[in-house]
């Protein structure tokens, strides 16, 4: 399977125990956050057919929906968002899963990885571009842009 015919989605569940928990006896927000940018890193890499050096740069945005609690099973949906030179944008989506009939949005947010060489330096991944409205291609490129401002 060529990357280009690589699934664009891709999901992953984790329980909520309790060393998830923060004092309101809640899904911590630490957490959550740790769980996105797994979920985000495994979409962005499946777009591969081998292993790629792929790093996180930024976590473009993030927005708790609905508090989780113990015992809940969260499934987080990522979505291949933006395809820039070497970068890839993955846009999650967290919900419960149970019970079925009233899945509750958990959380929200979007992750920019890169491609890089041995030295950690940005390199072309050679995947095609996805198509976007010119809006949400200059945000990504905006996103891009104050990621490598840091470094």
């Amino acid at each position: 399977m060529s990357s280009a015919d690589r699934p664009r989605e891709l999901s992953t569940v984790h329980l909520v125990k309790g060393e998830d928990l923060n004092h309101h006896q809640t899904l911590y927000g630490g957490r959550c956050a740790e769980w996105c940018v797994h979920a985000a890193y495994l979409t962005a890499e499946n777009l591969f057919d081998h292993p790629q050096p792929l790093v996180f740069m930024s976590i473009r945005s993030l927005s708790m929906r609905m508090p989780a609690r113990l015992g809940e099973m969260i499934e987080f949906v990522g979505r291949i968002d933006y395809i820039g030179e070497s970068t890839i944008g993955v846009r999650i989506d967290a919900q419960t899963l149970q019970p079925r009939s009233d899945r509750k949005p958990v959380a929200t947010g979007t992750f920019l990885f890169c491609t890089v060489d041995e030295k950690g330096r940005s390199i072309p991944h050679g995947l095609p571009p996805i198509a976007m409205s010119t809006g949400a291609q200059n945000r990504w490129k905006a996103a891009e842009k104050g990621a490598t401002d840091g470094a």
